[in-house]
Parts: C-alpha cells; structure tokens; sequence
C-alpha cells in the first residue's frame, strides 16, 4: 500500500503546503502557473490563497479538478491504478488515501 502514502504525501503537499509558489518560482515558472497575477491580486484581498485564486480568477476544468480535494484524489487514484496495473483497487486506494488525509488534515494540522 505504498501507493496509498504516495497520494497522500502529494495530496498534503498541494493543499497544506505553499511548494508550488517556491518551484514555480525557483524554476522561473510564475507565468505558467500565474503566481505573478496571484501575488498582484493578494495585495487587495490578503485573505485570498492561491487555489482560491485559480478557481476565482481562473474558471475551467482543470483548475476546478485541482482545487476540488476529492476530484484531485479520484484522478490521482485512478492514475496511479493505470500506471501500476492495480485497477481493481482503485476504491481502496482512493477511499484509503482520501480518509487518512482528511484525518491528518483534522487532528494533526
């Protein structure tokens, strides 16, 4: 069940964490990712995070899917089901992963 602590650790990392604004910036990718925008915007509304931006600023599919924490669970899930051929357990690792980051989201944070 590494699988399981690999989407957990990536789910943490992109809803509990700021690395995506540090890489963006370190590898020169703020456009890309429209960190730049986003830093302009906070000057007005502080309050705001970046998801929350993205999803504001920035509507469509995509960033729909990676701020919404079960929609981003179930496509990470079912990718990595494909990637390791383990299709069948996809509702274990998805329900697996999902409840263990809600709870480190809960008691730990």
């Amino acid at each position: 069940m590494l699988e399981i602590s690999w989407i957990i650790l990536f789910m943490f990392l992109w809803f509990n964490t700021d690395f995506v604004i540090s890489y963006s910036k370190v590898f020169r990718l703020q456009n890309k990712f429209k960190i730049s925008d986003w830093e302009k915007y906070r000057q007005t509304n502080p309050r705001i995070k970046y998801l929350e931006y993205l999803r504001l600023k920035h509507t469509n599919f995509f960033t729909k899917l990676i701020s919404c924490k079960p929609c981003l669970n179930f496509w990470i899930c079912l990718v990595i089901c494909l990637l390791f051929g383990t299709i069948f357990l996809f509702p274990l690792y998805y329900l697996a992963s999902y409840l263990i980051y809600t709870i480190i989201n809960k008691f730990i944070l």
